[in-house]
């Protein structure tokens, strides 16, 4: 791993020289570099499913791991799981960890949570949690626009898939990777900046969850992946291996549909309040948006969005016995589209 050896232990760990049988981390001495939505990001803790760069002096973003109070100060509950106060949360996951989030720079972790007994949470299920909600409260505090998608670099630049939960985006995505080879951009959250001149997807990590029968209809075996923390029979896919970690400019989002019984796969094209209802419910973890943005503010960033890309609904079987033929609507849209654009899917940025 790439590490740097700071000349002194952290200040910021309250628990200097201790190590809590439940979990929390010891002072450290060492901090690992990443990059992942555009930001460049220093933690204590390290983190592999994050692309590595070269230690830098002004991190955009610091993650540390004190102690951390079991409420926020001034702080008021939304759910029972997560606090809001003046540009901070805390967001608690009962056995697992505390995430206090600041000011759109810090994250803050604490895993000394009583479960019980004296185990300590898995690593990989911490990681998890700070890679999701933590961060993504922490692109809201910063008033950006992430985004619930996963999306490939496609002949006609960035496709983003977005829906409910079940909806298919993860399937869809590493079906259209492997059967394409399409690289993937991301699979669960990618951010629009609002001040960029045009709408770049910053992506997140590279990780894939899919459900048992989408990774045997691809022939991928489970022995090996992650199981899902909330879902037994979903596993967690790197997808490390030929992905870039650039902005791509969003050439297109689609909201994904399950069709009726018998109904054919269609893809339509949206437009005015269409459109922008789909942006808008693409939103990730919109209860935080709302916390740290205005409405106004929210529906103005997803108004220009869906002005400035093409907005579709696709509507396909469930089965995943004929993808290449439900998926024909949407890989002949792509085609037509690509002959169009000048886009052609190249990155904007090469950071890594």
């Amino acid at each position: 791993m790439m590490a740097e050896s700071s000349a002194t232990s952290s200040t910021d760990d309250t628990l200097s020289g201790q190590r809590d049988r439940r979990g929390n981390l010891p002072a450290v001495s060492q901090h690992y570099y990443y990059l992942t939505y555009g930001l460049k990001i220093c933690s204590t803790l390290e983190l592999p499913e994050l692309p590595e760069i070269a230690p830098c002096e002004h991190p955009d973003v610091l993650v540390t791991t004190p102690g951390v109070a079991d409420r926020l100060e001034a702080g008021t509950y939304l759910t029972n799981w997560l606090e809001v106060g003046d540009d901070r949360c805390q967001i608690t996951v009962e056995g697992i960890a505390r995430y206090r989030v600041e000011e759109g720079q810090r994250i803050l972790l604490d895993r000394r949570m009583p479960q019980g007994v004296d185990s300590v949470a898995n690593p990989g299920d911490v990681r998890l949690f700070l890679l999701g909600s933590a961060l993504g409260a922490l692109l809201h505090q910063r008033h950006w626009l992430p985004l619930h998608v996963s999306a490939l670099n496609t002949p006609a630049g960035a496709w983003a898939f977005t829906g409910h939960s079940g909806a298919g985006k993860s399937t869809i995505s590493a079906w259209l990777h492997f059967s394409q080879q399409w690289p993937l951009i991301t699979d669960d959250v990618a951010v629009i900046k609002p001040y960029d001149s045009e709408p770049l997807l910053h992506p997140g990590p590279a990780r894939a969850k899919l459900w048992r029968d989408a990774l045997k209809a691809l022939g991928i075996e489970t022995e090996g992946l992650v199981r899902d923390l909330m879902r037994a029979d979903k596993f967690h896919l790197m997808m490390n291996k030929g992905v870039r970690y650039d902005a791509h400019r969003l050439s297109a989002l689609v909201q994904l549909e399950r069709a009726d019984e018998g109904e054919e796969a269609s893809l339509k094209k949206l437009s005015g309040i269409e459109a922008f209802k789909i942006v808008m419910g693409a939103i990730y973890r919109p209860e935080l948006g709302g916390e740290f943005n205005t409405n106004e503010q929210l529906m103005r960033e997803s108004i220009r969005l869906a002005q400035q890309i093409s907005v579709y609904r696709f509507r396909r079987p469930w089965s995943l016995d004929d993808m290449d033929k439900s998926l024909k609507p949407l890989l002949d849209e792509i085609s037509a589209q690509a002959d169009q654009s000048p886009v052609k899917g190249e990155p904007y940025n090469n950071y890594v």
